[in-house]
């Protein structure tokens, strides 16, 4: 998933002296053929540095390496060695379930005490669940939407579902008014914050609010906008105007005292935009959406819904002794790493590691990834191989191609390679490899890989793309099953839509590799 970083990166670049692929590389024996080599020798990469692993699974032959054992920037390309370790460690059929707990005593319907929502780690709490049981997950979802403008689209199920399924419960078990507050425990691990985003156990409709704006029917005329989901943690002050229809969309959403203003255009005759805020404080927010959920469900509680609650919440301990008075539980697993995997749904990768650590009784991210690199570790991997930070693929995470390549074929004899292999976008058909390929060209559909890409700030230009990686398992014409990983790190950029390029780019070595081989 594109994602800009929040602060400075310094520069580890290896400058080339030459402007080929062969001079400003490192391969081995297995050279570069000349249609890939094409690709990385232009212009746009000048001052960028590649890495290159190509296998054959079946052989075990290398067919290309560029900087086999140099290590590169992950980018998302993380998310195949986090979603990887939980498939390992939790397991494909694992469930997540949300309780609710009443902290007092019920005589005739009244609760005298507090209802306690306690975050269990379901990433979709039910906002995403198709009747079949399996996750809504589209092209360009909506938590890609401020980085995608105009791409996102919203999924058309309830992002409340869990929480109105939870207050049903609430009710048929005979609770009609809450004297005392909701509130809500997170405290399943440590608070953690990466890239600015709360990484919570406890997540409704990905911890955003989702903001549509539609277009007027003239230049200068006020757009209409909506907000979902509808609730009083938030009131909206729209100000985006429409703009020419040759001009970009440009929108501000800022917050100030649950107040959240818009602020921009968007060109005239566009489809609706989708655009989002991220939610600081997502346990307030459930409270809220949790306290709404009740209402609609006839249960009343007597607390302010917005305002900050004053009551304390019980030691955990006491709470998981207790008997939950409703539960809600999620897909499996499998389905979670779907989502995180096709989309790149960074707050998801992120959680990984730390239920890791909540599994082993631990309840911090440094628990969960050394949990995480037990995992590597036993598929051979080492310091000198990987280093991780994160489930997502922040700056910190870097790998070498050749240990990409190595652990991707160790994975073909993991039980649960099928289901990983199923989650990750499909060469020119879905997730984040999409439209990456044009119409029509033969290697569509043959690969299954993860995509990465971190952009920064620049020092000589205003951005720096900083990784734009691809790592995954592709199916030849000639029928041989390859594992690869393709790396681009440091390499200055004048504009943002160079990302769209390299993009293309990658997915064209892609294509080469498959005819080619």
């Amino acid at each position: 998933m594109l994602r800009r970083t929040r602060r400075t990166v310094t520069v580890a670049a290896i400058v080339c002296v030459a402007t080929s692929v062969a001079a400003c590389t490192a391969t081995s024996d297995a050279d570069v053929p000349p249609t890939i080599a094409a690709i990385m020798d232009q212009p746009l990469y000048d001052g960028g540095r590649w890495g290159m692993s190509v296998i054959d699974i079946d052989s075990g032959e290398t067919l290309i390496a560029v900087n086999p054992d140099d290590q590169f920037l992950t980018g998302s390309t993380a998310k195949v060695l986090s979603v990887t370790a939980a498939l390992d460690l939790l397991g494909a059929d694992a469930t997540f379930t949300t309780p609710v707990i009443a902290a007092g005593t019920v005589g005739n319907g009244i609760l005298e005490g507090d209802l306690i929502l306690r975050g269990s780690g379901d990433l979709t709490l039910g906002g995403r669940t198709l009747p079949d049981g399996t996750l809504d997950v589209p092209i360009f979802d909506h938590y890609d939407a401020n980085v995608l403008p105009g791409l996102a689209t919203l999924t058309p199920e309830d992002p409340l579902t869990g929480l109105d399924d939870l207050a049903q419960q609430v009710a048929v078990s005979g609770i009609r008014t809450v004297t005392g507050d909701v509130l809500v425990d997170d405290r399943l691990w440590d608070p953690v914050v990466l890239d600015g985003v709360p990484i919570s156990p406890i997540v409704v409709n990905d911890n955003l609010v989702d903001i549509v704006f539609t277009p007027g029917q003239e230049v200068g005329d006020p757009t209409t906008a909506r907000s979902r989901p509808e609730t009083a943690a938030y009131s909206l002050a729209n100000r985006v105007s429409t703009a020419d229809a040759d001009s970009g969309i440009d929108i501000t959403i800022t917050e100030r005292d649950g107040i959240l203003t818009a602020t921009g255009t968007i060109p005239l005759g566009v489809d609706p935009v989708v655009q989002t805020y991220q939610v600081p404080e997502p346990a307030a927010w459930a409270r809220t959406l949790f306290i709404e959920a009740l209402a609609r469900a006839g249960v009343t509680v007597e607390a302010d819904p917005v305002s900050p609650s004053s009551a304390t919440l019980p030691p955990s301990s006491e709470l998981d002794q207790a008997t939950p008075i409703a539960t809600f539980t999620s897909p499996p697993f499998s389905e979670t790493a779907r989502l995180i995997n096709k989309v790149s749904h960074n707050l998801g990768a992120n959680q990984l590691p730390l239920l890791l650590a909540v599994q082993e009784g631990e309840r911090t991210l440094e628990a969960g990834l050394a949990r995480q690199m037990s995992v590597l570790e036993a598929a051979g991997l080492g310091p000198d191989d990987v280093v991780i930070a994160d489930g997502q693929g922040l700056p910190g995470n870097r790998i070498t191609p050749a240990a990409m390549t190595s652990y991707l074929v160790s994975l073909t004899g993991a039980p649960y390679f099928t289901t990983f292999l199923e989650s990750t976008p499909i060469l020119g058909v879905d997730g984040s490899l999409a439209n990456v390929l044009p119409e029509g060209d033969p290697a569509i559909g043959s690969a299954h890989a993860k995509t990465g890409t971190l952009v920064g700030p620049g020092t000589d230009t205003p951005y720096l793309l900083e990784t734009k990686a691809l790592a995954g398992y592709l199916d030849a014409a000639s029928g041989r099953h390859l594992a690869f990983a393709v790396f681009v790190n440091d390499v200055p950029i004048t504009e943002v839509q160079a990302v769209l390029q390299a993009n293309a780019d990658l997915g064209a070595i892609a294509s080469q590799l498959f005819q080619l081989y």
